[in-house]
């Protein structure tokens, strides 16, 4: 409710603006999925992971080079979702997250971790107005790849 709020605040007060949905973000900054699990990893020989909830990983770096990519080549204002290409779900993210690391992954119903918040269990966005601009969207594996070179240098 309160993002929806926020976009509806710029839209009615802004006439040129970018509003970017993203999902499932990962980064070098902050806490996020991905560092969730190395913690947990190190402290565990097997993790369970949902299963049933389906979604698109973001690396921060993409979102932050669609950004500017969209200011760079003044392409239209408005409302755009960005992650990066592939959907997941997040027993999968965790299992690619964790492949060189001796630690079983195993799936599980989302019952298994029950939240105060509704979860979608399918939450994979277009990215077609994205990929309209020309922005070329690395999937989800190369981006994550690439995150964990960075993090282990």
């Amino acid at each position: 409710k309160a993002k929806l709020a926020g976009e509806k605040a710029i839209q009615e007060t802004l006439v040129d603006y970018y509003i970017i949905r993203t999902s499932w973000v990962f980064g070098k900054y902050g806490k996020n999925f991905v560092y969730t699990m190395l913690r947990l990893a190190k402290d565990h020989d097997q993790l369970t992971v949902v299963n049933d909830q389906f979604g698109r990983p973001t690396w921060t770096r993409t979102l932050a080079e669609f950004m500017t990519y969209l200011v760079d080549h003044d392409q239209p204002f408005g409302t755009y979702q960005l992650s990066n290409e592939n959907s997941c779900s997040w027993y999968e993210f965790a299992t690619e997250i964790l492949k060189d690391k001796d630690v079983e992954v195993a799936p599980v119903d989302s019952s298994a971790y029950p939240a105060k918040a509704y979860r979608p269990r399918h939450s994979v966005m277009s990215l077609k107005k994205a990929e309209d601009t020309g922005f070329e969207i690395v999937n989800w594996q190369t981006a994550l790849g690439e995150f964990m070179g960075e993090i282990e240098e």
